[in-house]
């Protein structure tokens, strides 16, 4: 019954979406920058979709190779259910006026939206993104939701701002129908926050996992590092890792991501200064307890506020996005080189990898097509990128 209700909900979709534009067959070609008299003219890894709307979109989750949703300004979800060749643009009723900062499938149909801002409010859809129920609501204006994330179909948490310098974790155990606030939760530092820019600073990991990016201070002040929070054994203790990115009322972690239990990178930065790559990455080996920057520094070209995996035949590449465009790295984000001047907010892919998608400002969207091969150049004092040298990682 389940199956057949699906169904009819995805034709009832297909009935009310938007058509794409026809593929382009040959690829758009950028400019790369390389110094000041040097230029790479490559295939641009992503394809450009156009959108009858102007909303800013933060908010991104492909399921699987036909499920993608996102989300942003103006209480606007777009989704598509036949691998992006059609697009249906929402507004979802009574939320018209509300910024939906992330969102998340937990299985076929089944979706889940958080809003930032008062009120705090989290939706959740049946049918695949047709019609949206409300199942949380917070008046407070502390509240200030961050992030989403799921371990499995039916737990899942969101993390907002702290609230007298406490951590707000709201958990769910039934696929998101109701929500309650965590009575265990980590304390943290005065003026430390979260950024809700790509729904990507707080991050599920195994099962019982979650670490959660910080950033931001107080009016006027500045800390050279900024601080991971993670729990191991589902919120009964917590941890803090030291991360080498600087922050401050507008600076520090943006965006976590993983290439296994153990390898992962930190990406962020300044976003009143979206060129401004001096303190944005940083690595670890050891599944977040301890930070570095690598060394020399070649680091993604400005700030960014998202970092995603993508795989291709077994291996291991971050991509990093940000308004000034995208970076790449091949070797677990000790090195970056830049590939796309296009900028985004979010970048996401599938699981199997086959599907990748990025969103912004201004109803953008495109399509993940993948890397083009770089040859290596000669590196210089004004070099802001560089084709891959090193082989990507492998997967074990």
């Amino acid at each position: 019954m389940k199956f057949n209700l699906y169904c009819a909900t995805v034709l009832l979709f297909l009935v009310h979406c938007i058509p794409l534009i026809t593929f382009a067959q040959e690829r758009a070609q950028e400019k790369i920058k390389v110094d000041d008299e040097t230029v790479n003219v490559v295939p641009s890894p992503w394809q450009l979709i156009p959108l009858e709307t102007t909303a800013s979109f933060r908010g991104l989750h492909v399921l699987n190779e036909n499920e993608i949703y996102a989300s942003g300004t103006g209480g606007t979800i777009i989704s598509s259910v036949d691998g992006g060749k059609n697009w249906r643009v929402t507004v979802v009723p009574g939320a018209e006026e509300l910024d939906f900062r992330d969102i998340q499938a937990v299985e076929e149909g089944v979706v889940i939206a958080m809003t930032s801002g008062t009120p705090a409010r989290i939706y959740r859809s049946t049918n695949g993104g047709l019609g949206w129920k409300l199942v949380y609501e917070h008046k407070d204006p502390r509240v200030f939701l961050d992030a989403l994330s799921f371990w499995d179909s039916n737990r899942g948490v969101i993390m907002g701002d702290p609230i007298t310098e406490r951590l707000f974790l709201l958990r769910t155990f039934d696929a998101g129908k109701t929500w309650s606030l965590s009575k265990k939760y980590p304390n943290t530092q005065s003026g430390e926050a979260g950024f809700a820019a790509s729904g990507t600073n707080m991050i599920t990991i195994g099962k019982q996992k979650l670490m959660v990016g910080l950033g931001s201070a107080n009016e006027g002040e500045f800390q050279q590092t900024s601080r991971v929070v993670y729990s191991e054994d589902n919120f009964a203790s917590w941890q803090f890792g030291t991360v080498p990115i600087s922050r401050s009322q507008s600076s520090g972690i943006f965006s976590l991501c993983f290439a296994n239990g153990k390898d992962g990178v930190a990406v962020g930065g300044d976003y009143k200064k979206e060129n401004d790559s001096t303190s944005n990455y940083a690595v670890t080996r050891d599944g977040g307890k301890t930070w570095s920057a690598p060394s020399p520094r070649q680091p993604p070209s400005g700030y960014r506020s998202c970092v995603a995996r993508w795989t291709k035949n077994r291996e291991v590449y971050f991509v990093a996005a940000g308004p000034n465009g995208c970076d790449a790295s091949t070797d677990l984000g000790n090195k970056w080189y830049r590939i796309s001047n296009e900028g985004f907010n979010t970048i996401a892919f599938s699981k199997d990898s086959q599907q990748g998608w990025a969103v912004g400002a201004n109803g953008r969207l495109a399509k993940w097509l993948g890397i083009a091969k770089v040859a290596p150049i000669k590196m210089t004092e004004k070099t802001i990128s560089k084709g891959p040298i090193d082989q990507p990682a492998k997967i074990k």
